[in-house]
C-alpha cells in the first residue's frame, strides 16, 4: 500500500474514532419501564415490544424526518459484555418509525438488566448515543412444601390420595419493572391463593408472599402448579408437581424454573 493510501485509511479511521468519542449520550431517565421518552436528541421515544426474553425487540420513534439511526448494540449491566448487535428496519408506512431486533442466546444473561446503545444522527449531523434501559426477566424463588393432613383415601383399582394437606409456601418475586404481573397459569382446578389469597397480582415490582394453610383435596392424585411472572423483557415460569398418592409423605415430582 502506498504512503498516500495509508494516510487516507488512517485519516478515515481517526475521523470515525473521533466521531464515536464525541457522540453525546442521551440517558434513559424513565428507569426500566416499557416506554422511555427523550426530551432532546434525534429520538422521541422508545417502546420495548418484546414478548420473550430470548428475543429483544424495540420500536424507536425518531423526532423528525431528518434524524436517523444506523447502529445498535445491547450490553449486560452485570458483565458489561456486548450481548448482541440489533438489526434496524424502517417501517414501510413511516420512515420515522424503526424496529430493532436481536436474539439473546446467553441463558445466563436473560435475568440480568441490560442497556441498549443506539447510534443516531440528528438533522444537523450531530452524533448521539441513545441509551435504553431493559430489565432482566423476572426473578422468582418459590419454596414450598406439602404435608399430609386429615385422612388418606384408599381407592379400589386406583391410586389413593390425601384428603387434605398443609401448604407452607414462601414466594419471592423481583419483577425488575413496575408494570409487571404474576399469575397462576396452570393449577388443575386447585387454587392455592399464593398471592395474598389470590391467584394473580399486578402491576407490581417486588413482593414476598407467605402462605401457611390447610387445604382440602377434592380427590386429586397430583398437585400441578405453574406460576408465571411477566415484565417488559420476558417471562419466568416456575413449575411444581407434587405426588399425593403416597400414604406417608407428599413428595415433589418436578421442580423447574423456565425463562422464556
Amino acid at each position: 500500500m502506498s504512503l498516500s493510501k495509508l494516510s487516507i485509511v488512517f485519516c478515515t479511521l481517526l475521523t470515525s474514532l473521533n466521531a464515536a468519542a464525541l457522540a453525546q449520550n442521551i440517558a434513559d431517565e424513565d428507569g426500566f419501564e416499557r416506554l422511555t421518552h427523550y426530551i432532546d436528541g434525534p429520538v422521541s421515544h422508545v417502546l420495548i415490544t418484546s414478548e420473550h426474553a430470548h428475543k429483544l425487540t424495540l420500536n424507536v420513534q425518531l423526532r423528525d424526518e431528518f434524524s436517523r439511526c444506523y447502529n445498535a448494540n445491547v450490553y449486560s449491566n452485570e458483565t458489561h459484555n456486548n450481548l448482541a448487535n440489533l438489526s434496524l428496519s424502517v417501517d414501510v408506512d413511516s420512515t420515522q418509525s424503526l424496529t430493532l431486533e436481536a436474539d439473546l442466546n446467553d441463558e445466563n444473561a436473560l435475568q440480568a438488566s441490560k442497556t441498549v446503545h443506539i447510534n443516531c444522527l440528528d438533522g444537523d449531523g450531530i452524533d448521539y448515543n441513545v441509551l435504553v434501559n431493559v430489565p432482566g426477566a423476572p426473578i422468582v424463588d418459590w419454596q414450598v412444601t406439602l404435608e399430609p393432613e386429615g385422612k388418606f383415601i384408599y381407592q379400589p383399582y386406583s391410586y389413593g390420595y390425601h384428603s387434605a394437606y398443609r401448604i407452607r409456601s414462601s414466594l419471592s418475586v423481583n419483577n425488575q419493572n413496575t408494570q409487571s404481573y404474576c399469575s397462576t397459569v396452570a393449577n388443575r382446578g386447585v387454587s392455592l391463593g399464593l398471592f395474598h389469597g389470590e391467584d394473580r397480582k399486578g402491576p407490581f415490582h417486588s413482593d414476598v408472599f407467605i402462605k401457611n394453610d390447610v387445604l382440602t383435596n377434592p380427590a386429586h392424585q397430583v398437585l400441578y402448579q405453574i406460576i408465571e411472572c411477566e415484565n417488559a423483557a420476558g417471562k419466568t415460569m416456575v413449575v411444581k408437581v407434587f405426588n399425593l398418592t403416597n400414604p406417608n409423605i407428599i413428595h415433589l415430582w418436578e421442580d423447574q424454573v423456565i425463562v422464556k
